[in-house]
């Protein structure tokens, strides 16, 4: 018996010149992408050329964590695995891996280290610049109707103060920045797609991005979770399940050999870090619970418990004795804790006192004159962000995996301390979110160009999938 004929919706016709026009669109966005990046990088280039020698804002060649992430990637480049650059001998996990690693290619050159450690990272924050408009041309609908999004927001990656300032430092924020924006489109890409293959490079990057940041732990159960879990459409609840199983397993043997490391190399169990004793010790005391340093965290809080360290102990006793000093303060003083967390949560988002921060923003490397450039373009882009999640939403394009991350920057926030950089992720998805409101207001009111090969701004590409939907 003959298979009867499919519907007319299910057979679209195609364009005539899709075959090349398609390619041809393709190649103009890439080539304009790349442009934008190159511009992004030009300018942290410049940057980092023009106000980073010879010394920093701190006064110093390097400020806050660079000083430890460049020692370490200093002592990798000589053959040693992460031993304590200040305690040659002793092992060292101040912070997760991937910062010194990144820097260590550059610590060959040694005395001219800073500045080609800090050109690495203009590096990686040109290739978040990349990402973050691929994420913006996925989300407005993919190749053809995405494409003045993702270009649009390229640009706003390439100039937003809050991503190029932390690109000119030899911390961990760059990369955090990359691994964030990795982990959206890539969780949008499960979406549109669902499949054991693109979650596990999900997982991988959730598994890079913890070996990051340890915070970042908690994009697997705070972004990437919800978004397969509640999507629209697409599997049963079981294939749902095994989807995020697949990305929560990748991710933990992503960062498997490092846990492992640490578990064989300490006197005190140790995970990601030795730096949650001195983070919560350095939060939660008398200089931070009250006047101006309210809800942010003091170094010499932690001097002051120095001398109840035995001598010879290596970091992870000395994180256990800073971490039970702090929380036995907390738990003192828990009458002070709706202030502190409110003042925690109000720097991150810029509503405690920014001054306070822009000052405070000098001891880690950055100028008073980016600080305040973040702070307004942190309020200039919000407005368009909200806009382009409205959009998404009216296009039911799923919006929690941008949500997502302004919960972790505040929960990060109110558990530990506040300060600006917590809130990179934010500022990543904001940057896409703000491209896909601009991008539409272009392609609804700039220079009218006849659509090729796919669809204008009224209607989806032929042949896009929305997301949510099952994929092959």
């Amino acid at each position: 018996m003959a298979a009867a004929p499919a519907a007319p919706q299910d057979r679209l016709p195609r364009p005539p010149d899709a075959g090349g026009a398609a390619p041809a669109r393709d190649r103009r966005f890439r080539w304009s992408l790349a442009a934008v990046a190159a511009v992004g990088l030009a300018w942290r280039v410049g940057y980092v050329l023009v106000e980073k020698r010879p010394v920093d804002t701190c006064g110093q060649p390097r400020c806050g964590d660079a000083v430890y992430y460049v020692a370490q990637s200093l002592r990798l480049a000589e053959g040693h695995l992460f031993d304590d650059p200040a305690n040659h001998g002793m092992p060292a996990a101040d912070h997760p891996p991937v910062t010194a690693l990144l820097l260590t290619p550059s610590a060959l050159l040694r005395d001219a280290h800073i500045t080609p450690g800090r050109l690495t990272m203009a590096l990686v924050g040109t290739a978040t610049i990349v990402v973050v408009g691929l994420l913006a041309r996925r989300l407005a609908g993919g190749a053809g109707r995405g494409d003045a999004a993702g270009l649009v927001a390229a640009a706003l990656a390439a100039a937003n103060p809050n991503l190029w300032m932390n690109d000119a430092l030899a911390m961990a924020e760059a990369p955090a920045a990359l691994v964030v924006a990795t982990v959206l489109l890539l969780t949008y890409r499960l979406l549109d797609a669902p499949g054991l293959r693109r979650a596990a490079w999900l997982g991988l990057a959730c598994g890079l991005a913890v070996l990051t940041r340890s915070e970042l732990a908690l994009l697997v159960p705070l972004t990437v979770a919800p978004a397969v879990l509640l999507a629209r459409a697409g599997p049963d609840l079981r294939r749902r399940l095994a989807l995020v199983g697949v990305v929560a397993v990748v991710g933990v043997a992503t960062t498997l050999p490092w846990v492992a490391f640490n578990l064989a190399r300490f006197d005190r169990p140790t995970l990601l870090s030795t730096n949650d004793g001195l983070t919560l010790v350095g939060a939660n005391c008398d200089p931070v619970y009250e006047g101006g340093g309210l809800g942010f965290w003091n170094l010499e809080c932690a001097r002051a418990v120095d001398p109840t360290v035995p001598d010879g102990a290596d970091q992870s006793v000395r994180s256990e004795i800073y971490r039970d000093e702090g929380l036995a303060y907390l738990g003192d003083h828990t009458d002070r804790l709706p202030a502190v967390v409110a003042a925690r949560v109000g720097r991150v988002w810029n509503l405690h006192h920014p001054e306070q921060m822009v000052w405070l923003n000098q001891g880690e490397g950055r100028e008073r004159w980016a600080s305040w450039a973040g702070v307004w373009a942190f309020w200039l882009l919000l407005g368009p962000a909200v806009a382009g999640i409205a959009v998404l939403w009216r296009r039911r394009v799923p919006v929690w995996p941008l949500v997502s991350t302004a919960v972790l920057a505040t929960l990060v926030a109110a558990a530990f301390y506040g300060i600006v950089r917590f809130r990179v992720p934010f500022d990543v998805a904001q940057t896409a979110a703000a491209g896909v409101a601009l991008g539409a207001a272009w392609q609804r009111w700039g220079p009218s160009r006849p659509p090729v090969g796919g669809a204008g701004a009224d209607g989806p590409a032929r042949g896009s999938v929305p997301a949510g939907a099952v994929g092959g």
